[in-house]
């Protein structure tokens, strides 16, 4: 089963052809299967994302390392954020597709949760402190990564696909053929 086209993948249409292009650059833009580029803010902003993805997951390896992983139940699931931001980081840049930007909007959506509850009344038997270290920078980098990978997916979710490209509506669709027996 060879390569599916570009707008066969969610997100994965091409721009509306430049206006002054040659014959071979239109027909290169029309091959099935070609990776078309994202717009420059849609690329920025994943680029944003993943490093923000990359930033969570790097804080939650360090707390995990400087004591939290002696913290029955928290300390392996401060581990295993840890490993999840760096997998979503990589994953989010490797395939830039809206169903990426989900995930890790859930990812981060439940780590920034799951601070929230461990703040106010705990969470396993331990309650964190505001004070304690990197507390208030996660509350501020998990909500700005929410926030960054929502738009980013809701960007190239609403990208015009290319020309040619948009399946017709259903009631232009033919019906499927009848068989008699």
């Amino acid at each position: 089963m060879g390569p599916r086209p570009a707008a066969a993948v969610p997100g994965g249409g091409c721009l509306p052809r430049p206006l002054n292009t040659g014959r071979q650059q239109d027909r290169a833009h029309d091959r099935p299967g070609e990776r078309c580029p994202q717009p420059a803010p849609a690329a920025a902003g994943r680029l944003g994302c993943v490093a923000l993805l990359a930033w969570i997951g790097y804080i939650h390896l360090h707390l995990w390392q400087e004591g939290y992983r002696q913290i029955p139940t928290d300390g392996p699931l401060f581990l295993l954020d840890a490993v999840a931001g760096f997998i979503l980081a990589s994953v989010l840049l490797a395939w830039p597709r809206p169903l990426a930007g989900l995930l890790a909007v859930g990812y981060t959506a439940s780590t920034l949760g799951a601070l929230l509850i461990s703040l106010t009344v705990g969470l396993f038997g331990f309650r964190e402190s505001i004070s304690a270290s990197y507390v208030v920078q996660s509350l501020a980098i998990e909500t700005i990564t929410v926030l960054a990978l929502t738009g980013w997916t809701v960007l190239v979710t609403a990208r015009p696909r290319g020309p040619n490209r948009t399946p017709p509506p259903i009631a232009q669709r033919k019906p499927p053929p009848v068989r008699i027996r």
